[in-house]
C-alpha cells in the first residue's frame, strides 16, 4: 500500500524554485534515499510517494520544522485502494463558507458579543453544542425574518470551495452538505455549488398580527448536532454502498469531531485544537483545493 507526503500551500505561490529543490533534498537526506516528487499544482501542492519504511521520526520532524517556519501543510496520507473518495460530507460555516452564520445574524441585530462568545466556546468544546445554539437563537427573538436574506447576500464562500464540489460530483460522488447552522442557507449554498444533500436546522419563523415575518427564538424539530452528522455519514455509506475508505469529511470545530473521526479520511479546514487533535489532515495555509490534493487530484483534473 503506498503512503504520501503532501506538502501544500495556496496562498502564496512560494512551493517552487529553491525552496522546492531544499524541501526535496530534506526529504531525500531524512530517509536516505532518492525520491521523485509529483507536481499537482504549480508552486502550490507536490506529493511524495512513500513506503511505511520511508515515515520515520526523521521525516516527521522534518515537516514539523516546514510547518512551523515556512507555513506550510505537511500531512501524511495512507492511501488506500479507492483513494478518490466516493462520499463528502462538508460542514458548512467556516469551512464552505468564510464566516459563522449565527455570529453574522448576531452582527445585523447588535448582539454580535455575546453570540461569538457563545460560539468560540462551543467551537472549542467547551460547552455542548445543543446547549450553545439554543442560547443564540434565542438571543434572535423578535427580529425580522429579513436578516435571514441579508446574510445571504453578504456571505463569502471559501476558495476552492466551487471546484471541490463540481469536481467530486463529475467523478461520481456524493457530495452532502451538513451544518449545525440552518436550512435558509444550506439550501441556498446547494443551489449555488451544487451539493447533491443538505441538512441543517430549521430556524422558526411566525407571521405577527402586522403580517411581518419574525424570529421566535427556537429551533423547529430535532437539533442536529455532532451526533447527527455522524448519523448522516453512515446513512450515506448504507445508501450507496459503501464503506469508510470511500469517504471523506472536512470540518472546524467540535461539532465535526465525530464525523471526521469515523470517516476514511479526515480533514480539520482551520480547525480549533480539540478537532486538530483527531484529523488525519490538516489544512492552514491551504484552501478547499487540497481536499483534492489529498486524494491525489492534480490541477489538470480539478474543473472550474
Amino acid at each position: 500500500m503506498k503512503d504520501y507526503l503532501l506538502i501544500s500551500n495556496t496562498k502564496d505561490n512560494k512551493l517552487k524554485g529553491k525552496l522546492l529543490d531544499l524541501i526535496s533534498f530534506k526529504i531525500e537526506k531524512s530517509i536516505d534515499e532518492s525520491i521523485f516528487y509529483k507536481e499537482l499544482s504549480p508552486g502550490k501542492a507536490y506529493e511524495w510517494e512513500l513506503t511505511p519504511k520511508r515515515c520515520n521520526k526523521k521525516l516527521k520532524n522534518l515537516t514539523s520544522h516546514l510547518k512551523k517556519n515556512y507555513n506550510l501543510d505537511c500531512n501524511f496520507i495512507k492511501s488506500t485502494a479507492r483513494r478518490r473518495k466516493k462520499l463528502l460530507i462538508a460542514d458548512m460555516d467556516s469551512t464552505i463558507i468564510k464566516e459563522e452564520s449565527l455570529d453574522e445574524l448576531a452582527k445585523l441585530i447588535g448582539k454580535e458579543k455575546e453570540v461569538s462568545f457563545i460560539t468560540n466556546e462551543a467551537m472549542n468544546g467547551r460547552i455542548e453544542f445543543k446547549e450553545a445554539l439554543i442560547k443564540r437563537v434565542a438571543l434572535l427573538k423578535g427580529s425580522s425574518s429579513s436578516i435571514l436574506e441579508t446574510l445571504k447576500n453578504s456571505i463569502n464562500i471559501n476558495n476552492g470551495a466551487k471546484e471541490l464540489i463540481k469536481t467530486m460530483n463529475m467523478n461520481g460522488s456524493v457530495t452532502v452538505l451538513v451544518s449545525g447552522g440552518f436550512t435558509f442557507l444550506t439550501e441556498y449554498l446547494k443551489e449555488i455549488l451544487g451539493f447533491k444533500y443538505t441538512h441543517a436546522n430549521s430556524i422558526q419563523i411566525i407571521q405577527t398580527e402586522f403580517l411581518k415575518s419574525e424570529i421566535t427564538g427556537k429551533i423547529e424539530g430535532p437539533i442536529l448536532d455532532k451526533e447527527a452528522k455522524l448519523e448522516f455519514l453512515k446513512k450515506y455509506i448504507k445508501k450507496y454502498k459503501l464503506d469508510n475508505d470511500d469517504t471523506i469529511c472536512v470540518g472546524d470545530g467540535a461539532n465535526d469531531i465525530e464525523m471526521i473521526n469515523y470517516a476514511g479520511l479526515g480533514v480539520a479546514y482551520k480547525g480549533k485544537a480539540t478537532l486538530n487533535k483527531i484529523a488525519d489532515v490538516h489544512f492552514n495555509n491551504t484552501n478547499l483545493l487540497g481536499l483534492l490534493y489529498a486524494q491525489g487530484y492534480a490541477d489538470k483534473d480539478i474543473i472550474k
